[in-house]
């Protein structure tokens, strides 16, 4: 059944409207460091980054000692993944994450690329189960199509072997180097073996000048998105008896259409979402609140 959202209770979360073009809401943070010196940085979700000095260089290869604008993007839950269009998907398959993170350097309008590794320690709390089965991910080019509608890019393995986890006070510590800046996912495999289903979602059309949609898991920390095909979005090899939701985003002359149904995890080719209009500011907020809804 389709939540009202009209009638939703919204949560205060912090995100920043970006790149309304492609529908993509980021929570960002901006950092600014001293490229001529050593750099401890935390962001608001506890992840830390230790940068060396010149770290940094130019697209001439030159190392930047001017100050450096660093932009980090922290997402530890589902709504935070749909809002920045990060699905869970990798390689033709399901995965769950316990948290992405992405990272960006600038001199100015110039983007930086990096020198020297950059030290990372990563709480991870949202994923309890299983969690020496996690592996790091990178986004970057594609060997294969994934569920994304980017075909271009899928989570590759950023490592060979799963990064040992460590244990803290109580707090999940992922601690290891990366040599590029970019997007980086903890994941395993969603635990849901056996038959897959197919997945068909029916809309009004209202001629959407941008459009996008997700299956979001009540259960699991996974999200997949669903492929655009006429006035239908189109989802496959879906794990069954993983009771989901399908979460629509349109936008159509400056105003947004929100949309909202049930999948249980069963094959369907006749859901259809009712979409509402909505506030642009109201957004992300909505999102959280039907991601989070008691099921």
């Amino acid at each position: 059944m389709a939540a009202n959202i009209s009638h939703l209770k919204v949560v205060g979360q912090s995100a920043a409207l970006a790149d309304d073009a492609i529908l993509r809401w980021l929570p960002k943070q901006q950092l600014w460091i001293d490229p001529t010196r050593l750099n401890q940085l935390s962001g608001e979700r506890g992840l830390r980054l230790h940068i060396l000095p010149g770290s940094f260089a130019d697209a001439k290869g030159r190392i930047v000692t001017e100050r450096i604008e660093l932009e980090l993007v922290e997402i530890v839950h589902k709504a935070g993944m749909l809002l920045a269009a990060r699905p869970t998907t990798s390689r033709d398959g399901v995965f769950e994450s316990a948290g992405m993170f992405g990272l960006e350097a600038r001199s100015g309008t110039e983007i930086l690329t990096l020198l020297k590794p950059l030290h990372i320690e990563w709480p991870i709390n949202t994923l309890q189960n299983r969690p020496s089965k996690l592996q790091i991910v990178t986004l970057a080019n594609a060997s294969t199509r994934s569920f994304s509608a980017l075909a271009d890019q899928d989570w590759i393995p950023f490592f060979n072997n799963n990064q040992p986890l460590l244990k803290l006070n109580g707090q999940r510590w992922l601690k290891f180097d990366i040599d590029h800046l970019g997007w980086f996912s903890a994941q395993q495999p969603l635990s849901k073996e056996g038959l897959k289903s197919m997945l068909s979602v029916r809309y009004p059309d209202q001629r959407f000048e941008h459009k996008q949609a997700f299956l979001v898991f009540h259960h699991h920390q996974a999200v997949v998105k669903l492929f655009p095909y006429e006035n239908k979005f189109c989802a496959f090899n879906i794990p069954r008896r993983a009771a989901a939701s399908v979460v629509m985003l349109g936008f159509n002359k400056g105003q947004y259409y929100l949309g909202h149904t049930s999948f249980d995890g069963h094959s369907a080719n006749n859901l259809a979402l009712k979409l509402e209009v909505v506030e642009a500011t109201m957004v992300p907020q909505l999102i959280y609140a039907l991601v989070n809804a008691p099921k």
